[in-house]
């Protein structure tokens, strides 16, 4: 019974909770975590949460363990446009300057749904960008949405909502971009559904910003609702990463409970109609915020590559010549300086810190001369294909992970992206083949061994993506 559970029993599992989900219950938090745990022992198979503590107590929690203490220890009730003074900021002041700088440099528009729940607040996301763009079918805008409960995640996935889920919600935006369903339901159009992109993702755990999980580059990040139910710590963790995430001159929106200044001191703060904004302030002044600007990291040396095409023969960087002796007046003899090529693993260094910047033209270019130095290295054509599916070439992506495993049939992290882009290709079989491969294979590895090419991802995290992605 809830009453049995004493302090020392509550103080343990939430520190339990803490460690591995990052989630903060404080000794006031206490009844309310002894009621949640009682609803999520009797899905975890116990009859009592006593039983259900001193199991915790002594085994380590996977990932269904997680998920299913996740949806029972957070708030999963969101609906269509909520909080709409945000959303009005996003449509009226965020995306028209954007829109204005990226029309010429790629029309591209990255935006995240941190938190994303049952999909509502992504969806919303879309439909502003949608509103935005009169010529959409031109752009190539991406809505990420993550979230660490599966079966909210299929939920978001189906698309479809009872009208609970549009209080508030003015009627034409239902007319607009719903379509009917039965029992009174709206089922979201194909066209804001395309520009969603479902994933699983732990925020407490996971690595980002990354390609393989395309949280790099983004535009806008909607946080909001989350940060409050992380401890302190996790908190700080979970905002230097999405700093990390954005591009100079992108915005992160949080719930305003949760806008302390304290938590965000790399940001700059804004505010517009009474909405507080933080934003990713460029390091160089007067630099535009779109990728083709954005500095790069100065702890890195980058050499000024071109972005041409890729060439018949890799470039070459010549040695900087020694000034002449001041004691010597008469310079030396000028000989042919040397020259150092470049190395395939150069290019792809470089490319990888350009498309966590957004620069993904010219990312994609290093990554060809990466091919053009070593054509049979299968992880270039892997950061090639990832850059191609950023930019929304998606059949190029396809085809660019086929080499990939034309040179190396077991590279994990090709199976893996090849499962969730026949996923958004609307191609199942295909789907459930490279994800089935790619979790036999990670299952004959060791849980916390490295996947390669993977940026530090274990094995038994990827097998947890995996499964989730997969579904029942």
């Amino acid at each position: 019974m809830i009453a049995e559970l004493d302090a020392t029993f509550l103080a343990e599992v939430s520190g339990l909770i803490a460690e591995r989900m990052g989630l903060h219950f404080p000794e006031e938090r206490w009844p309310d975590l002894a009621r949640d745990l009682k609803t999520a022992s009797q899905e975890l198979g116990f009859e009592y949460p006593d039983a259900c503590v001193s199991w915790l107590r002594t085994r380590e929690l996977t990932a269904q363990h997680i998920e299913t203490l996740a949806s029972h220890l957070t708030v999963g009730e969101t609906y269509f446009f909520r909080d709409p003074e945000s959303f009005e900021v996003l449509q009226r002041e965020i995306l028209p300057p954007l829109i204005a700088r990226r029309i010429d440099t790629g029309r591209t528009l990255r935006l995240w749904s941190a938190g994303c729940c049952t999909g509502e607040e992504a969806y919303s996301l879309a439909i502003s960008c949608a509103r935005s763009l009169p010529d959409l079918p031109t752009w190539n805008v991406s809505v990420l949405a993550t979230d660490i409960n599966p079966k909210s995640l299929a939920k978001a996935e189906a698309g479809v909502y009872s009208p609970w889920s549009f209080r508030g919600t003015p009627d034409p935006f239902r007319g607009g971009f719903f379509s009917p369903a039965p029992g009174k339901n709206l089922r979201i159009g194909a066209v804001v559904k395309n520009l969603v992109h479902f994933r699983y993702l732990n925020l407490a755990e996971d690595l980002y910003p990354s390609l393989h999980n395309h949280t790099n580059a983004m535009d806008v990040i909607f946080c909001r609702n989350v940060l409050m139910y992380f401890t302190p710590d996790h908190q700080r963790r979970v905002v230097a990463a999405l700093y990390r995430c954005l591009v100079d001159g992108g915005y992160l929106l949080v719930n305003p409970a949760e806008a302390s200044h304290s938590l965000f001191p790399m940001f700059t703060m804004e505010n517009i109609g009474g909405v507080i904004l933080f934003r990713k302030t460029p390091r160089v002044t007067g630099v535009e915020s779109r990728p083709g600007n954005v500095p790069t990291n100065p702890a890195l040396p980058v050499p000024a590559f071109s972005t041409a095409p890729a060439p018949a023969a890799p470039r070459l960087i010549p040695h900087l010549m020694p000034p002449p002796s001041p004691i010597d007046p008469v310079p030396p003899v000028l000989l042919a300086p040397p020259i150092t090529p470049l190395s395939g693993e150069d290019f792809l260094r470089v490319a990888g810190v350009y498309a966590n910047q957004g620069r993904l033209e010219e990312a994609l270019a290093l990554c060809r001369d990466a091919i053009a130095v070593n054509s049979t290295n299968p992880a270039a054509y892997f950061l090639c294909a990832m850059i191609c599916q950023e930019l929304g070439r998606l059949e190029e992506a396809v085809a660019t992970l086929g080499k990939v495993l034309y040179l190396d049939q077991d590279f994990i992290l090709a199976h893996h992206a090849l499962g969730s882009l026949y996923k958004r290709l609307r191609k199942p079989r295909e789907s459930k083949r490279h994800l089935a491969i790619a979790l036999e294979l990670l299952l004959a590895r060791g849980r916390d061994e490295i996947v390669p090419e993977s940026d530090g991802v274990t094995c038994g995290r990827l097998v947890e993506s995996v499964q989730a992605m997969a579904g029942p």
